[in-house]
């Protein structure tokens, strides 16, 4: 029998299996089938399969956490936000409100004849007279009303109301004891008192303004008749200064 010639060469740096070549330096089939041999599907299967470690999974939920604590803290902060806003604005609305009832009962003003029971009077604390928008029943018909500031001291606190007595609806209120109400001529001068004590004046001011102070700043409410400041002469008027 003839002796075998085949040995093994050194392996291979790539792969690290053994080569056999014969005395010519052929690969033999020995070789062939170790270089084809092909590793169980098990082995592949789990070479290849890849996941999370237990430090990358807390690592991720520490990142998770964090982020959405940061948003909840966010999200709580705009809320808050929100809500103050929200305040300001119904308190801004509900002042404008207010300041549009005065508005509307000046606007409303009329004169009453001189022998009338409600010819108009204005005091740095109120004025009366005789409107056709009222803050009651009866609005475009010509209404008495009364307009009054006053200070509460017990809560030191201005309130400007609507009528008289304990009926009295207040239209507006703020904290502090400054307010007054002044009464402006056709030149643009101001009155504490309508009519003025001295000269011959329209029985209605050019306008009417509230004064007031809110947490240190100065505000300003003005509003002014639409009506005649004289009421229209009566025939018996005419007829008596013709005498």
């Amino acid at each position: 029998m003839r002796a075998s010639t085949e040995h093994r060469l050194a392996d291979t740096a790539w792969s690290g299996v053994p080569v056999y070549a014969n005395e010519n330096g052929y690969p033999t089939e020995k070789n062939e089938a170790l270089l084809n041999i092909n590793p169980s599907p098990t082995a592949t299967h789990f070479s290849c399969q890849s996941g999370f470690t237990l430090v990358e999974m807390l690592v991720v939920l520490l990142i998770v956490g964090m982020v959405s604590g940061l948003l909840f803290d966010g999200a709580a902060q705009l809320m808050g936000i929100q809500a103050r806003l929200d305040g300001q604005l119904i308190r801004l609305r509900g002042e404008a409100l207010r300041a549009d009832w005065l508005r509307q009962v000046v606007q409303g003003l009329q004169p009453d004849y001189s022998d009338g029971k409600q010819v108009f009077k204005g005091s740095p604390r109120g004025f009366s007279g005789l409107s056709t928008n009222p803050l009651s029943a009866g609005y475009g018909a010509l209404q008495p009303f009364t307009v009054t500031l006053t200070h509460d001291a017990a809560r030191n606190t201005m309130l400007l109301g609507y009528g008289g007595g304990s009926s009295a609806s207040v239209l507006s209120s703020w904290p502090g004891e400054q307010g007054r109400l002044r009464y402006l001529d056709d030149r643009g001068g101001a009155h504490e008192d309508w009519p003025p004590a001295l000269g011959l004046w329209p029985q209605l001011p050019r306008a009417i303004t509230l004064e007031g102070e809110r947490d240190g700043a100065p505000w300003l409410i003005a509003a002014a008749p639409f009506g005649p400041t004289w009421p229209i002469p009566r025939p018996r008027d005419a007829v008596g200064t013709t005498r």
